[in-house]
């Protein structure tokens, strides 16, 4: 087949060579089409239903909201994980999907079940509502504004009516949120003497409000020839409208009117979120979020543009600050890939040069790598695959280039022993193309172990098998279309002298091959040695899912005491962000505390993302590295603020582990059970566990109790002597903080809230709340007092629940030390701590898909080599060829475990994918070498002549295509930019592997094919 595939391209160089154009062309078309971003995204599939639940405590959203919403939502289609957080006032609710299921038809299955959920939970409670279609990925631009002279009422309005509306309209942008400032509202604040005075009760006022700020249609009148619609504007357009409002008529005719009864004014409405910059004080915090599956490098564009449009328009002073934006980490990670792969490239061509001794068939063979690049970027873009660090970062035109390397050079090779034309030595070389195209083959199928991994790991690594896939495709078609017709065109003249360096190295090989071949036992156990000697070395090496990918700024997450109030949770974060703008790495220094306006992250006001943007690398002074800095930072901010606890992340990372399992740090352990107070006490002994595990950092509970409750318990009694309803009481309760609203006022295109309260000091004593008179009809009062017993009480400030059991969550990060053994010493500590029936811990986050990935691995990598085996076997039609191509699998994995020793690195599942590359090329090459020795035997020689001459004759294509594939790596080996740390393990295991894959490969499988050959030959 292969043969007649080379004649037709040698018979039909035009077509050939337009189909290249058409490649060409539609892979420049892929590439500007082509989504970018820093990483894949490995968001699962979830919907989140969030639900506001004004006056509840996180018991009450629990029991009244949460589990309603939870109990709607079980047996969805696909569905696999329910887990939701209940704290004051606010439920969210994360429903996961499977994998195969989309997001969008997600969404829509919940969407069915939501009017169930409305109707089983208060009616006090808002409607439950869809969270933002995004992903981890999606928080692509963040922004603070100042205004100077100007309050935060004012920022905020602004940034509501006339930012966040402008921004969500973007193409591409799902939602803008925001924190901080103070939301404008009315307050219709009433004082209880003077409605005591007038005989007015809050019903009263709340009726005469409730009335107006609307408008109605009338229907229409006929006029003459003309139609006259009848509508009525009761709209409220100002303060003085408000409070001229008629609350009831004395007697005699006299109006009470509202002002009589109450100051109305602009006020704000009752926060939960707060937000700072630079220890300067509070400003508008706001982050536009993408649409899931939407490009970055597209959006952000949009962004910024329509913030150009919006600068025109804003108050003269208003500043809009970006400090944010995730395309400067996708253009410095696809940066250091683009250096990798450009210097990569040239490598490669170098190399070829140096061996092939011939610059135009070195040129035929580089050209191999752009037209292979570009078929692999039409196939991403017709798939809807992404370019990023993963997709991208392991293509090694080395290893794109074998296939082309074996058949440029053995057609040299033919042209120089057969005085042939180029064209001739091809066709008589065809025949021997077919080994060529199985151990390309080959390359390929040992990819498939990664293209089966699920999970988190299936989406970050698929994407990069894909890629190399694409492109090993693309160059397996050229190799035996284009390479031969460029081949036949260009090259005409062949030097019958090797190149210098493989003159060179064939005088180095001869020897050390006679070593060998007079010593086939010791050969083999030299082999024997070098494997067994890299499983101890692999043995003591630990584990950790990825390297960690260096974002180039921070978040650092403080938990404070959840009695902690907003003012102060502000003053602290200020604290934070002055002791960390004192160091020169540090640029700017933003926080947000409590949860936005879109509840997508619930937080309480004790908990802080403080985001620490960094200058470059090369300017810090303090530390070297990432770890060092976050030692001084941790250092200094514990002096500055005792009893506070710091966590050390970085953007994305953050974000995309809490949406895939609700852990914000590398581990997370989940202790299950009932009993809220037993979860504590048990949640407490694992943080003390594991905090004493070496290389444990950021050791902390989520918060859980400890939030300080006022509980207005009613007074029958009381009630019943007073004739106060329990409805009476509830909403007075309501009106004496957060208000109860009653209308709206426009402001041209604003929106306002009328809210009415009491007019209660912001912070009053108890005694004095509960001698607040509360106005009855007859112009009678009471103090709440008599209505009800308020008490003090210490309370859940969160109540988490997963699988419909309460959870609490014990997270920790690591540092100095691998995560594979870090967590079986927590094992062994949680191990030791006693747990009542019923309560048990389960490890989660980034171990959870290290262990996963591993256990698939374990599997589908021995059943992948046994395949290649068969095939070895079937291709060859005997058992030695096959079993002494497969020895290269083992010595090839001796090479890569010594590697990653070296370098001190513990083992990944990058270096993973790089183990599995190195296999495809270590039996590729031992296909080449053994197909021609059996190839000399058939042709008469003895098994040791046979095995001599396959080794002289394959002697430069081995070595060429190890060297390239190996070489080619060698940027990302050393590569320092940002994303090079996920690069490297891959890298670094090609490298070492091939290196003794190849000595295996030259020296120890000619010897034992002549041995173990000659003997069966002999019986």
């Amino acid at each position: 087949m292969i043969e007649r595939v080379v004649s037709w391209s040698l018979s039909h160089r035009l077509v050939v060579l337009l189909l290249v154009l058409l490649l060409a062309i539609l892979g420049a078309r892929g590439y500007a089409q082509l989504s970018v971003d820093a990483v894949p995204d490995i968001t699962n599939v979830q919907v989140q239903v969030l639900t506001n639940a004004p006056g509840l405590s996180p018991l009450e959203v629990e029991q009244l909201v949460t589990r309603p919403i939870e109990l709607a939502m079980s047996g969805l289609p696909g569905a696999q994980t329910i887990r939701s957080t209940s704290r004051s006032a606010v439920s969210a609710v994360t429903i996961v999907f499977k994998d195969d299921v989309e997001l969008a038809y997600a969404r829509e299955l919940v969407s069915q079940r939501l009017p169930a959920a409305r109707e089983a939970i208060p009616s006090s409670a808002r409607r439950p509502a869809l969270g933002p279609m995004t992903t981890g990925l999606g928080e692509i631009y963040h922004f603070t504004l100042a205004w100077p002279g100007h309050g935060s009422r004012e920022l905020r309005t602004l940034f509501d009516w006339d930012i966040a509306y402008s921004l969500r309209s973007v193409e591409g942008v799902v939602e803008v949120n925001g924190w901080g400032g103070q939301t404008q509202q009315v307050e219709v604040r009433m004082r209880p003497s003077d409605m005591l005075a007038l005989g007015v009760t809050q019903e009263e006022v709340e009726s005469s409000l409730l009335g107006g700020g609307q408008n109605a249609g009338g229907g229409a009148l006929e006029r003459r020839e003309d139609q006259v619609l009848v509508r009525f504007d009761g709209q409220y357009r100002s303060v003085p409208q408000i409070a001229g409002q008629v609350v009831k008529t004395r007697t005699g005719g006299v109006p009470v009117l509202v002002r009589d009864v109450a100051t109305v004014q602009e006020g704000d409405a009752f926060r939960s979120a707060v937000a700072t910059a630079d220890g300067e004080g509070e400003t508008v915090y706001a982050m536009v979020q993408m649409v899931a599956g939407g490009n970055a490098h597209q959006t952000v564009p949009r962004v910024e543009a329509r913030i150009a449009e919006i600068r025109q328009r804003l108050p003269a002073g208003v500043r809009i600050e970006p400090f944010y934006v995730r395309t400067a980490l996708v253009d410095r990670v696809l940066g250091t890939v683009k250096h990798s792969l450009l210097e990569g490239g040239l490598i490669v061509v170098v190399v070829l040069l140096l061996f092939l001794g011939n610059g135009r068939a070195a040129l035929v063979v580089a050209s191999a790598i752009p037209l292979a690049m570009l078929g692999a970027f039409a196939c991403m873009n017709a798939f809807g695959m992404s370019g990023n660090l993963m997709s991208l970062g392991a293509v090694d035109f080395g290893l794109v280039v074998d296939g082309a390397v074996v058949v440029v050079e053995g057609t040299l090779t033919v042209m120089v022993m057969k005085k042939l034309t180029a064209k001739d030595a091809l066709v008589h070389e065809s025949k021997t193309f077919g080994a060529i195209a199985f151990g390309v083959f080959i390359i390929g199928l040992v990819y498939v172990p990664v293209l089966l991994l699920e999970g988190t790991e299936g989406k970050m690594f698929r994407p990069m098998v894909w890629t190399v896939l694409f492109a090993l495709g693309t160059a397996f078609v050229l190799s035996f279309t284009w390479i031969p017709v460029a081949t036949a065109v260009l090259v005409k003249k062949v030097s019958a002298q090797d190149s210098f360096l493989v003159r060179l190295l064939r005088r180095a090989y001869e020897p050390v091959l006679a070593v060998f071949m007079g010593r086939p036992i010791a050969s083999a156990t030299l082999a024997l040695v070098m494997v067994l000697a890299s499983v101890a070395l692999a043995m003591g090496r630990g584990a950790e899912f990825v390297p960690r990918l260096e974002e180039g700024d921070l978040v650092v997450q403080v938990t404070r005491p959840t009695s902690v109030s907003l003012s102060e949770a502000a003053l602290g974060t200020e604290t934070v962000e002055r002791t960390l703008r004192a160091y020169p790495e540090v640029r700017r220094v933003v926080s947000r505390t409590g949860s936005p306006d879109v509840a997508t992250d619930i937080m309480g006001v004790e908990q802080s993302d403080v985001f620490i943007l960094l200058n470059p690398r090369s300017t810090w002074k303090t530390a070297n590295t990432r770890e060092g800095l976050i030692a001084v930072f941790e250092t200094e901010l514990r002096k500055s603020l005792p009893g506070t606890l710091f966590s050390f992340t970085q953007p994305i990372e953050m974000r995309s582990q809490e949406l895939l399992g609700g852990i914000r740090t590398d581990l997370g352990i989940k202790v299950f059970g009932d009993d809220l107070p037993t979860l504590v006490r048990l949640s407490h002994e694992v943080e003390l566990a594991v905090g004493s595990v070496p290389g444990a950092a950021d050791v902390r509970t989520e918060p859980v109790s400890g939030l300080t409750m006022l509980t207005v318990q009613p007074d029958t009694m009381g009630m019943a002597r007073s004739g106060v309803k329990p409805e009476s009481l509830r909403v007075a309760i309501e009106a004496l903080r957060a208000g109860r609203t009653v209308g709206t006022m426009a402001v041209g295109e604003r929106r306002f809230d009328v809210v009415v309260r009491f007019d209660v000091p912001p912070q009053p004593e108890l005694r004095s709340l509960q001698d607040t008179l509360l106005p009855l009809d007859g112009g009678r009062s009471v103090p709440l007092r008599s209505l009800a017993q308020m008490r003090l009480d210490d309370g859940p400030a969160q109540v988490s629940r997963e699988q419909a059991r309460r959870r609490v969550m014990v997270e920790s990060n690591v540092r100095g030390r691998d995560l594979a053994s870090f967590v079986g010493d927590v094992e062994k500590r949680l191990a030791a701590i006693e747990r009542p029936p019923g309560y048990y811990f389960v490890l989660a986050g980034q171990y959870e898909n290290l262990s996963r990935a591993v256990t698939r691995l374990a599997i589908i990598v021995p059943l992948t080599l046994a395949a290649v085996f068969l095939m070895l076997y079937f291709a060859f039609r005997r058992a030695l060829p096959a079993a002494l191509i497969f020895l290269n699998v083992p010595v090839a994995a001796s090479g890569g475990v010594v590697a990653l020793a070296a370098r001190g690195m513990p083992f990944s599942i990058s270096a993973a994918v790089g183990f599995i590359a190195l296999f495809g090329v270590a039996t590729m090459n031992g296909v080449v070498l053994l197909s021609a020795a059996q190839s000399f035997e058939d042709e008469g020689m003895t098994p040791r002549e046979a095995a001599l001459a396959a080794a002289r004759e394959r002697l430069r294509p081995v070595f060429t295509t190890a060297v390239v594939a190996s070489l080619g790596f060698l940027p990302m080996a050393l590569a320092t930019g940002t994303g090079a740390e996920v690069q490297r393990p891959l890298a670094t295991v090609v490298m070492g592997g091939l290196l003794s894959a190849t000595m295996l490969t030259l020296c120890v499988l000619p010897s034992l094919y002549s041995l173990i050959r000659g003997r069966l030959s002999k019986k």
